[in-house]
């Protein structure tokens, strides 16, 4: 007789069960075969991009100079006059309809300076045609998305031009008009930290504010302005004079935080950090507490079914046929006997 060996380290796969990928068990065993690989190949790509490929963060606004004497100069000293040169004549680079206020009102405007008598008929039109033309017309005027460093260094060119800028609103205060035949008898002057830079406030000059909106000398309140450029306005910082863009708006477009929403609540990187730890033990407690199920339905089967055919039949009294009908005549009531007839 023959007897064919198997090479050594193969066992015969002849009844061997096929492999359930679908079982419980199979799904643990891939997951930790294949999760440390994918975490340590994630961990080794983040090492190659920052090691290899840096990024490019963006440069900072360059700070502008904006102390009074870096435009005209310093100040004259002792016994000196200081003789202003002539303006040179005012060129609306838009339609006269476009501008906040006719073009000799326009024209009397200087540029790093105080507020001057010449200036006031230009600074009331522009409130006048603000009021007139209400805030959905003005946001359908085509305003001009500007720039800090666009108005500071290009006055004449944005004078009376409808602009739009962003940013964040620091201060903001009701001050007296000056006396006019108008009706407008008080303004909100703000000071805007624009939205890309630089550190450099833009003055705004508000005739009316939005509901509910904080007001004070100590407030962070992200605004959008839509109004018109009018001049670039002198005004006294803390260490000297300076000059900032002064932008005259109807009303600052402002929408109110949510309550539900806390101070710093999902916005931060510890917050974000926190939500994907939990996120991932969450992932970790539900693959174990699955195993755990898993093993103990896997057990409960295998008490309730047998193992094999021969402990199925452990408890079973096998006869042959005939002694099965034996039985069955046996149990018949008045069950004549075998072999004999009527």
């Amino acid at each position: 007789m023959n007897l064919r060996r198997e090479p050594s380290g193969r066992q015969p796969s002849r009844g061997a069960a096929p492999r359930n990928y679908l079982a419980p068990g199979e799904h643990r065993r891939l997951f930790w075969r294949v999760m440390p690989l994918a975490a340590a190949l994630v961990l080794l790509l983040s090492w190659v991009e920052n090691r290899w490929f840096p990024r490019v963060m963006p440069r900072p606004a360059p700070q502008a100079d904006t102390k009074l004497e870096a435009l005209r100069g310093p100040m004259p000293e002792g016994d000196a006059v200081l003789i202003e040169r002539d303006e040179e004549p005012f060129e609306p680079s838009v339609p006269a309809a476009e501008l906040s206020a006719p073009a000799p009102a326009l024209a009397q405007v200087r540029d790093a300076t105080f507020f001057r008598d010449e200036e006031i008929d230009a600074w009331l039109q522009t409130f006048i045609t603000l009021e007139s033309s209400g805030r959905d017309a003005l946001r359908r005027g085509r305003p001009r998305d500007v720039s800090f460093s666009e108005l500071f260094g290009q006055p004449r060119t944005f004078r009376g031009r409808l602009v739009r800028m962003r940013g964040k609103l620091h201060r903001l205060e009701r001050l007296r008009a000056p006396a006019n035949d108008y009706g407008i008898d008080d303004y909100w002057q703000g000071w805007l930290e624009p939205a890309g830079g630089p550190p450099s406030p833009v003055v705004l000059h508000c005739l009316q504010l939005p509901q509910g909106m904080p007001e004070g000398m100590d407030i962070s309140e992200d605004v959008e302005v839509t109004g018109y450029f009018l001049k670039n306005y002198a005004y006294v910082a803390r260490d000297t004079i300076r000059v900032a863009p002064l932008i005259m708006v109807l009303e600052p477009a402002w929408k109110p935080l949510p309550a539900a929403v806390p101070e710093g609540g999902l916005h931060g990187a510890v917050s974000l950090g926190t939500v994907a730890a939990a996120t991932a033990a969450t992932a970790l407690a539900a693959v174990v507490i699955g195993g755990v199920l898993s093993r103990r339905r896997a057990a409960r089967r295998g008490a309730a079914a047998p193992a094999d055919l021969d402990a199925a039949l452990a408890g079973v009294d096998i006869c042959t046929v005939e002694e099965s009908l034996r039985r069955v005549a046996a149990s018949l009531p008045d069950a004549p006997p075998r072999g004999e007839g009527p």
